[in-house]
């Protein structure tokens, strides 16, 4: 998904989801993400890859879970972003995507190669 303008993530490109509130595990955290930025109610599968990360000087954990998306979810609501595309793992490699999820499109581009 494509973030607004501003920010320090502003126009660029994201996998759906964000940190984990107190008490929430990862799994919960994404399906209120998701349902946060798209409106969508998701099913989380299996984890796929793990990777660290730096923002703001503070370190992180991202990790990345299969989705399922309920049926007739090919048009996800635009909260906190003003485009969403739909790609083939190839095709992440020309989209300017935050650094953080390009462990997930590393990943998901050697695994599918």
């Amino acid at each position: 998904m494509h973030r607004l303008p501003g920010g320090s993530v502003g126009e660029l490109w994201e996998f759906p989801g964000g940190k984990c509130e107190p008490e929430e595990s990862p799994r919960e955290a994404l399906v209120r993400e998701w349902l946060e930025e798209t409106g969508l109610t998701v099913g989380v599968g299996e984890e796929m890859v793990r990777g660290n990360f730096t923002h703001k000087g503070v370190d992180f954990v991202l990790i990345a879970f299969e989705i399922i998306l309920p049926d007739g979810a090919d048009s996800p609501a635009l909260r906190e972003h003003d485009d969403y595309r739909w790609v083939r793992p190839e095709e992440l490699v020309r989209l300017d995507l935050d650094e953080s999820d390009r462990v997930v499109a590393d990943y998901l581009v050697c695994s599918n190669a």
